[in-house]
């Protein structure tokens, strides 16, 4: 399957079935940084690393994305870059955490209205995510989080600049997914599942996973997500994956079928969806994922540039 337009130069190919959405203003900003993306009914928002940087008012913003608009980008209806919607971000008593240097927001979720955030905390002394909740009023165009709420999960592994990357809402339940998960590094890797109103927490056992976990899905009733799993070259000796000389040297982007189940999460027998781009040794960091119609909608961050792309399955 090809993607392509023939009424505008604005649709380019990226590769055979991943299409690039054309982004318009902040969004399109290489320095917007994205760190996660999350459906609230049938909009997609999306989420930048520091949500202070894209706004005076209050404590930043996120943005917003109607579902039919990129619907009408997709088929051709309206190829224009999309320029996303402010939503207001409110989060007093948070900037030490949310506002320090490396530190920031890096994923997001939704339960009606309430809204949950994992936030990564960097420490030379205790390397932690924090994991807070609030609530989002679209009337208003305003998500306002409640700093009393916050609930520490401490690092799986001390890696510098890796936390809880990726947070889950299942049966009522918060799971956080640590970002290194491979065997060198993480050798009894575990979700952390937390109760709604972030009191308690579990270990939940997870796979060995090598390479990063970025982002994730909504869950499906069945306990079904996807995840994606990213490889950068430059972080062989960080992360320690088990590949040989001449894999160690490109790239890997993927995105990975799991299942909540029996009281662990477990990778499924899918087969890897390779999205790797083999004209880039680096590749592309990935750090956003929604389903989406019969595929998925990822986002980047400056890495090498902000792309919003459509993965369509055959």
């Amino acid at each position: 399957m090809l993607f392509y337009s023939g009424c505008s130069n604005k649709t380019e190919i990226v590769l055979s079935n991943l299409l690039k959405i054309e982004l318009a203003g902040d969004l399109a900003e290489r320095n917007f940084e994205a760190s996660g993306m999350a459906w609230y009914k049938e909009n997609l928002i999306i989420l930048p690393q520091f949500p202070h940087k894209w706004d005076d008012k209050f404590d930043g913003a996120i943005y917003l994305i109607p579902k039919v608009r990129i619907e009408k980008f997709i088929n051709g209806e309206d190829v224009n870059p999309i320029l996303g919607e402010k939503i207001q971000f409110v989060a007093m008593g948070l900037d030490e955490i949310g506002k320090r240097k490396g530190s920031g927001y890096e994923a997001i979720t939704f339960v009606d209205d309430t809204v949950f955030v994992s936030i990564e905390s960097l420490s030379d002394d205790e390397p932690a995510s924090y994991v807070v909740r609030g609530v989002i009023d679209l009337e208003k165009k305003r998500i306002v989080l409640d700093s009393n709420s916050k609930f520490k999960v401490k690092s799986q592994t001390n890696i510098h600049n890796m936390g809880e990357e990726t947070i889950l809402e299942f049966k009522k339940n918060i799971y956080t997914i640590h970002e290194a998960n491979g065997v060198n590094v993480n050798k009894l890797p575990y979700a952390t599942k937390i109760d709604f109103n972030l009191c308690s927490a579990d270990k939940f056992p997870f796979p060995n996973i090598e390479y990063r976990i970025t982002d994730a899905t909504h869950v499906d009733s069945n306990g079904i997500f996807y995840a994606i799993n990213y490889f950068y070259p430059g972080e062989f000796k960080k992360l320690k994956p088990n590949l040989n000389e001449m894999e160690r040297e490109k790239a890997i982007e993927q995105i990975l079928e799991f299942q909540i189940m029996n009281n662990k999460i477990e990778r499924t027998f899918r087969k890897a969806i390779d999205i790797s781009n083999p004209k880039s040794k680096n590749g592309r960091n990935w750090e956003g994922i929604v389903k989406f119609n019969n595929g998925f909608l990822l986002i980047t961050d400056m890495f090498p540039e902000t792309i919003l792309g459509y993965y369509k399955e055959k």
